[in-house]
């Protein structure tokens, strides 16, 4: 094996890593590298013991690279991914996003000024996945403003083609240079709502909540949400979105 396949295989292996620990409890990321460590014998008894499906899971998936003598190698893996990815969780902050009354608390932070300050700060990536998706002005300026300056946009939004329920016909911000996708109708159970609220900024930071991007929702209706700011899930997110396309539950969108 050349020095380039050899560093491309510690690559993938490092990846695996990663895909396998971001979705465990730390608990359970040591205790599966501890296992490794000890061999298939002890893996096979961890998942024998496994309350959790995802567990069970990531024993399988180790199970099926442990032949040789590879325990060490990859108990060093996943013991160095849980601590990595413990140590982004404890730089990770959370924010309550508010849009409604305000009682002066200071508890939380306006949606409207969320949303257009994410999005003024994004530099590779914006994710949107909205319901409802109206060319609300700030927004849509933001959003221009940042397809200028050369960032990515991806805008997975409803359409009435795919669920009869939505009634708005109009693409959101028309004229907006974005990457545009749908989830059929055809690969959706019936009556089947595409309902999740999220913007992901640059894979670091996702704003989780109730609100679509329309006016109301930024500035008028009682909607909340969850800002977070660093640690794995962001990009856990837009992974997820990733593979759904990859996997052809989202096509894109001509429109």
């Amino acid at each position: 094996m050349n020095c380039g396949t050899a560093a491309g295989a510690a690559s993938d292996d490092a990846a695996w890593a990663s895909r396998i620990v971001e979705q465990l409890p730390t608990a359970d990321a040591r205790q599966l590298a501890r296992a490794a460590a000890d061999g298939p014998a002890a893996v096979q008894t961890l998942r024998a013991q496994a309350g959790a499906a995802v567990l069970r899971g990531a024993c399988d998936q180790l199970l099926s690279k442990l032949p040789g003598e590879r325990s060490a190698y990859l108990a060093g893996l996943l013991a160095g991914a849980a601590q990595a990815f413990e140590r982004a969780r404890q730089r990770q902050h959370i924010d309550v996003v508010w849009t409604g009354p305000e009682t002066g608390s200071g508890a939380g932070r306006l949606t409207a000024a969320t949303v257009t300050g994410l999005i003024g700060q994004a530099r590779r990536e914006i994710l949107i996945v909205s319901y409802a998706t109206h060319s609300e002005p700030a927004i849509e300026s933001a959003l221009a403003a940042a397809a200028k300056r050369g960032v990515e946009i991806t805008i997975l939004a409803e359409r009435h083609e795919d669920n009869p329920a939505y009634t708005a016909a109009d693409p959101p911000f028309p004229g907006l240079r974005a990457i545009r996708l749908r989830w059929p109708a055809s690969l959706r159970p019936a009556w089947a709502a595409l309902h999740a609220k999220i913007i992901v900024v640059d894979d670091s930071i996702a704003l989780v909540g109730s609100a679509n991007f329309t006016s109301r929702a930024m500035d008028s209706n009682f909607e909340c949400g969850i800002l977070i700011t660093g640690g794995p899930e962001p990009r856990a997110i837009r992974d997820h979105i990733t593979e759904l396309q990859a996997r052809g539950y989202l096509v894109r969108s001509s429109a």
